[in-house]
Parts: C-alpha cells; structure tokens; sequence
C-alpha cells in the first residue's frame, strides 16, 4: 500500500513539474469544453504569441459536421459545413462573414449563414425539416461562450522587430 501511494505521489509529482516546465517553456496551453452538444476547443494559443490560435466551435452528428470559428479580433466570423445525407451528393460549405459591433445580435448573422448552408443543400436534396433544428440545437450558448473567450481573452500577438534602418 505504501509503494502504491509513494509511486502515485511520484507521478503526480513529476505531472505538476511537466505543466509548470509547459507552461514556462511557453508550450501551447489548449483546451476544450463541451457547451449544450457544442465542442468549444481553444489550441495554438502560447503566452504572448497567438499566431497559431485557432478558436472554435463544432457539432458533429452523423450527417452534419458544423464548426463556427470567430476571426482573430472576433469582428468576423466564418463557418465549415459537411452535409452528408444518405442518398445525397455530400455537401461542403465554406463561408465567411463580418459581425457587428456589440450590442447587434451577433449570433443571429451566425444563425443566419449556417441556416443558409441548409437551406442550399435542401435545394438538391430532401433532408427533414427537423435536422436543421438538431443541429442548431444548443447553437446559441456555445456562441455565447465563444464570443465571450475571444473578449475576455483576445488574441496577443509578439512585438514586431525594430526595423534596422537599412530598409528602403
């Protein structure tokens, strides 16, 4: 009992001494959570240099894959969209778009652009009015969360170098 309690404390030891060794080295602090049927999943992002940040939500079903990812100052927005419904030709979306300034209702113009993808992929082929519905299902929160993540913590980015002053 004593070994399994010295070894245990061993590894939870050396686990705190990688994450504090992480976050000092400056190696990418991501995370995901899970908001009404929504991943929200946060990677790239290192102290001081958000270069390779990249935010978004996903909800993936068995015939829809839907991701919302807001721009880097959060002022824009855009969505990927696969629609996959048996008996159909697959669909894929590509869409981007601004938002307006708080307090206009941004999730709305989100609303509107993947309520756009599904009404284009109804056009070719008959899918139930209620997949839709499903996969919105939970939209609004997860935008929400989103939106305040990319407020409450925007992307920074390193200094530029000073120029030398051999540039012409």
């Amino acid at each position: 009992m004593k070994r399994r309690l010295a070894s245990a404390i061993l590894l939870l030891g050396a686990g705190l001494a990688v994450s504090v060794a992480a976050s000092v080295a400056g190696i990418a602090q991501d995370s995901a959570v899970q908001i009404d049927g929504w991943n929200l999943a946060d990677v790239g992002h290192k102290p001081g240099d958000d270069s390779n940040r990249l935010v978004s939500i996903e909800k993936v079903t068995p015939q829809v894959d839907m991701i919302y990812r807001p721009g880097e100052h959060n002022v824009s927005g855009s969505i990927q969209a696969e629609i996959n419904v048996k008996g159909c030709s697959r669909l894929s979306v590509n869409s981007g778009f601004d938002l307006p300034d708080p307090p206009g209702d941004r999730a709305a113009v989100a609303r509107k652009e993947m309520h756009t993808a599904f009404t284009d992929f109804a056009k070719t082929c008959k899918i139930k009015a209620e997949l839709e519905t499903e996969v919105m299902a939970g939209f609004t929160e997860a935008f929400a969360a989103v939106d305040k993540l990319m407020t409450e913590k925007p992307n920074v980015y390193p200094p530029a170098p000073p120029e030398d002053g051999n540039s012409q």
